[in-house]
């Protein structure tokens, strides 16, 4: 219970260092998906057309696949709070 009134009161907080940790994490997943299945291989492919030989750094997504489905979770279970009239 203390930690959750602890997470309220960082969440009403108006600075972005302290509300706004959780979007990060989000925004940098969600860069992240874009660079591995749309930058990288289009980097990829413009390399190999152009013979440049150059290579970019691929990024593993198996550990913000946790991240992120951990994420989708709490939303999910968050919007239930909410639907079943429990939360604001």
């Amino acid at each position: 219970l203390l930690q959750a009134e602890i997470n309220k009161i960082e969440a009403a907080h108006r600075s972005v260092f302290v509300a706004g940790w959780r979007p990060f994490i989000g925004w940098v997943c969600g860069l992240g998906f874009a660079w591995a299945f749309l930058g990288h291989p289009i980097f990829e492919w413009v390399v190999a057309v152009r013979h440049l030989g150059v290579a970019a750094p691929a990024i593993h997504v198996d550990d913000m696949m946790e991240l992120v489905f951990a994420l989708l979770g709490l939303g999910a279970l968050r919007t239930t709070e909410k639907l079943a009239g429990k939360a604001k």
